[in-house]
């Protein structure tokens, strides 16, 4: 009978050792969602690193920004430098023109006189001291 008794006995030892396992576990895993894995927790780290990610684009965006202004920035001056030479370029060809037209003293019987010359310095295409 001792027997039956010391069998129900551990049978009930063991029961309540996994209940009160069961309960240890649940109370720890209880106490680790509401302290680690909060969801609270989790959304103020995944909004931290939003802003960073954020940020990190933004500076990325600036710097290509940058890069685009400096090269259209050297284009722009090589354009304004080409332009300036073949300004200079036609200001000496109209020279030249001008040189050749009142050196011209060809035996055709016309003479270039100082009006002539006058119409052909005003018939000249307005140069532009400034480009845009």
């Amino acid at each position: 009978m001792f027997g039956l008794l010391d069998r129900l006995g551990a049978t009930v030892a063991a029961v309540a050792g996994l209940i009160v396992g069961a309960a240890i576990t649940f109370a720890v895993l209880g106490l680790y969602d509401a302290w680690i894995d909060d969801p609270a927790v989790a959304r103020a780290a995944r909004e931290g690193l939003v802003a960073a990610s954020e940020k990190l684009a933004l500076q990325g965006q600036i710097e290509e920004m940058r890069r685009q202004f400096k090269l259209a920035e050297s284009a722009a001056a090589g354009d304004r430098a080409r332009a300036e030479a073949a300004s200079r370029d036609a200001d000496d060809a109209w020279k030249r023109y001008e040189a050749a037209v009142a050196a011209d003293g060809g035996d055709d019987g016309c003479r270039v006189t100082d009006d002539d010359l006058g119409w052909l310095r005003n018939a000249r295409p307005a140069a532009r001291d400034s480009l845009p």
